[in-house]
């Protein structure tokens, strides 16, 4: 992975509800890490069932072009982003997409996904389980 300069460093967290079948979610993630390998993009990516949560963290217009073809696939719905701002490391080290599948968090989802106003405590509760599953720590590098 390349390192951008750091004022180009991004975060950039966001929840949809799922349209994937469980048997699509090995193509997905294939898919995922060869795209974001290419865009300089690392994440986790959080699947309960019912919902996705992916907290992604890269150059500014890599995220933006990830997001675009986020927003254009069929297998996400209601698509919410709670938190884009820049960051001086990343948390998800050199994982291109690191995945966890936390059933317990799907109350938590669909809580953030029903109100038009987003509870910042919640959201970070959600990521902090994400980040918690996946074992990440500031320049944590796990395949």
């Amino acid at each position: 992975m390349r390192t951008p300069a750091p004022s180009d460093l991004q975060q950039l967290f966001y929840i949809s509800r799922s349209l994937a079948r469980p048997d699509e979610l090995d193509g997905l993630l294939r898919l995922a890490r060869q795209l974001n390998e290419r865009r300089d993009v690392t994440g986790v990516l959080l699947y309960t069932g019912g919902h996705f949560a992916q907290l992604l963290e890269g150059p500014a217009a890599a995220l933006a072009e990830t997001m675009a073809a986020i927003r254009r696939d069929r297998r996400h719905e209601a698509i919410h982003e709670l938190l884009a701002e820049p960051i001086a490391q990343r948390r998800c080290g050199d994982w291109s997409m690191a995945f966890v599948s936390t059933p317990g968090a799907d109350d938590l989802i669909q809580h953030l996904l029903m109100g038009p106003l987003v509870a910042p405590e919640r959201a970070q509760r959600l990521l902090q389980l994400m980040l918690d599953a996946a074992g990440a720590t500031p320049a944590a590098a796990a395949p």
